[in-house]
């Protein structure tokens, strides 16, 4: 995809494209090829091809943009990264914005440090269903937990270091969710990335789903859906970056599925998929 009004950066790891007011925007990682310094922008939303920058929306320093909508209004949020008090290195953790316009966008909560790839549903009796990735003694290199708030007034990082975890994967791996969708009085369906090294120590990630019924928590096997050799050829930020997807969205629109991932940490593709929620 051309992404315009950015040059000399990258755009990848997209949200899927959502209207506002008529109009429809998508979110998306910015930076240079060289460094990791981001931030998250919104672009116009123009053709299944490309997106113009929208020169007057809030601009983010945040990795890694998800959005979504709950009681009306927006709940917007991204990865904040900093130096690590200790000089080790970087640390990480979720940053959450609201507002009912995506140029009224105000913070209101953050995660824990060490803690990305929190994503948030409302459900169909108002709670929200909260999808959170612990890491360390807990998760490993990262396990997708959950937990059920009754209001965004309940959303800490007290309450997202108490969510249950989900044994999907073995322990060399690591997985997240990326995004949810209610599908009836029960289940949600789920997209998440599954990721491991190899022997090289290159890293390897693929667009996954599953289904989740937040009643009873039961959940389907996690299944790849999609992969980086599915996805037209291109450039990748590193060499150990290569085969890496980022599923950002999915659009749902009758019978037409369109995932949206960002791809080798430099660009962006979109695939027309079937239902990955059914069966």
């Amino acid at each position: 995809m051309a992404f315009s009004g950015v040059t000399g950066c990258d755009v990848y790891n997209p949200t899927a494209p959502f209207y506002e007011g008529g109009q429809q925007y998508i979110a998306a990682r910015v930076e240079p090829r060289d460094c990791e310094v981001s931030q998250v922008r919104f672009f116009h939303w123009q053709s299944p091809g490309s997106a113009q920058l929208v020169a007057d929306a809030p601009s983010f320093d945040l990795q890694d943009p998800f959005i979504c909508r709950i009681d009306d209004g927006w709940v917007f949020g991204g990865v904040e990264i900093a130096a690590d008090p200790d000089g080790s290195g970087w640390r990480w953790r979720t940053q959450f914005w609201r507002g009912t316009s995506i140029f009224s966008l105000r913070p209101f909560a953050v995660g824990p440090w060490g803690m990305k790839d929190i994503r948030l549903l409302q459900l169909p009796d108002k709670r929200i269903l909260v999808f959170t990735r612990p890491q360390g003694a807990v998760g490993g290199r990262g396990k997708i937990g959950w937990l059920t708030l009754n209001s965004l007034h309940e959303l800490n990082s007290s309450r997202l270091e108490q969510g249950r975890l989900l044994a999907q994967l073995e322990d060399e791996s690591w997985c997240g969710v990326n995004e949810a969708h209610v599908l009836d009085e029960q289940w949600v369906g789920v997209l998440a990335h599954v990721a491991c090294f190899d022997p090289a120590g290159d890293r390897h990630y693929y667009a996954a789903a599953f289904r989740f019924n937040f009643v009873s928590g039961q959940t389907t096997p996690l299944r790849i859906i999609c992969s980086r050799a599915d996805l037209p050829a291109g450039e990748s930020k590193r060499d150990d970056l290569r085969d890496v997807i980022f599923p950002g969205g999915l659009t749902r629109d009758g019978q037409r599925h369109r995932l949206f991932c960002g791809a080798s940490d430099c660009d962006v593709h979109w695939r027309e998929i079937a239902d990955p929620f059914l069966g």
